[in-house]
């Protein structure tokens, strides 16, 4: 029984002997110029990609640590209105728009929470509204409130941005 023949070469190797080859069958050294840019230029759109793809990243990671420090400033007015819930129980809601009032003329400015990871938010303030369940600004009857609390900045850019948290509270 006869074996068939098999290519002794796989065509890789035929490739790279030819071209390792000249006209003549003498050996030839290097790359040409043509491969030499190609080459390059794969190397370059390979780098630019990854480059856009890091500063789209960076930037997606930047404002999302902008946010976080947002939220966390209303969190800090939410948490001291919980905190002093208890010396406004006995004249609810009124005490409570009087604290609110109060800090509202001042800026919270204790309350705005700085990130030590990057700069402050620019032209960073909050605004805490207090509103009955319809919606309206709240009076001295509504219990039990909504309570809203924005924060605004802008960003690295200059363009405006905001984060808000709303809670009920009531005087129990």
């Amino acid at each position: 029984m006869s074996r068939p023949v098999v290519n002794s070469k796989p065509a890789v190797a035929k490739w790279l002997h030819a071209r390792t080859r000249g006209a003549g069958g003498e050996a030839t050294a290097g790359m040409t110029l043509l491969e030499v840019v190609l080459a390059v230029a794969i190397f370059a759109a390979v780098i630019g990609v990854t480059a856009q793809a890091l500063m789209s990243f960076y930037l997606s990671m930047d404002m999302q640590e902008q946010r976080i420090e947002g939220l966390q400033s209303c969190r800090a007015v939410i948490s001291a209105l919980r905190d002093r819930r208890d010396d406004f129980k006995d004249n609810f809601p009124a005490d409570l728009l009087t604290w609110v009032n109060q800090n509202n003329s001042s800026g919270w400015t204790d309350y705005l929470v700085s990130s030590s990871g990057h700069e402050e938010l620019r032209n960073h303030t909050l605004e805490v509204l207090v509103l009955n369940m319809a919606g309206d600004a709240a009076g001295g009857n509504d219990v039990p409130v909504q309570v809203v609390v924005r924060s605004a900045w802008l960003d690295r850019r200059g363009r405006p941005m905001q984060a808000e948290l709303v809670t009920v509270v009531n005087n129990e």
